[in-house]
């Protein structure tokens, strides 16, 4: 049964410590793949939300990001000129465009293998744990993801004072 002390040195090892560091890893390795890509870190998870969301507009990727509309269009401005998105209008709906990945681009194909590669890594990472094991860590994984939305709810409140 562990102590209390070293129960404190993990609560605070994990959830500070490797939290902060696994974040300043995430952030320098999509700004790495931005500046392959030749478009910001912003428009890289836009590309990401769009990928993800199906038929995603404009106002959708706004709310995901907490980013303005101005903002949201002028990324979307961006991928479509660097080649990576189009606008595309509903057929059930003339009124909704959605955002659409031009997956077959060759811009795509350039970063596409790499993305394939740091999944089969994360793949083979959660291969060494077991199912009891994984299922704590995407609880704890859903938490983290949670307090993240929460603070940049917060932090965007702030802004917008």
């Amino acid at each position: 049964m562990a102590t209390a002390s070293k129960r404190a040195a993990l609560i605070h090892n994990v959830g500070q410590q490797l939290g902060r560091e696994l974040g300043a890893r995430s952030i320098l390795f999509h700004q790495a793949m931005a500046d392959l890509a030749g478009v910001t870190v912003t428009d890289m998870k836009c590309m990401d939300y769009i990928d993800r969301g199906g038929d995603i507009t404009a106002g959708d990727l706004a709310r995901i990001t907490g980013l303005t509309t101005g903002a949201i269009t002028a990324a979307i401005d961006r991928l479509e000129k660097a080649g990576y998105a189009r606008r595309e209008r509903s057929e059930e709906d003339r009124r909704k465009v959605y955002i659409r990945l031009q997956k077959s681009s060759s811009k795509m194909a350039g970063f596409f293998p790499i993305y394939e590669k740091l999944g089969r890594a994360a793949d083979e990472l959660a291969e060494k744990f077991s199912t009891r094991e994984l299922e704590v860590i995407q609880k704890y994984m859903i938490g983290c993801t949670e307090v993240m939305r929460t603070m940049t709810e917060h932090v965007t409140g702030i802004n917008k004072k």
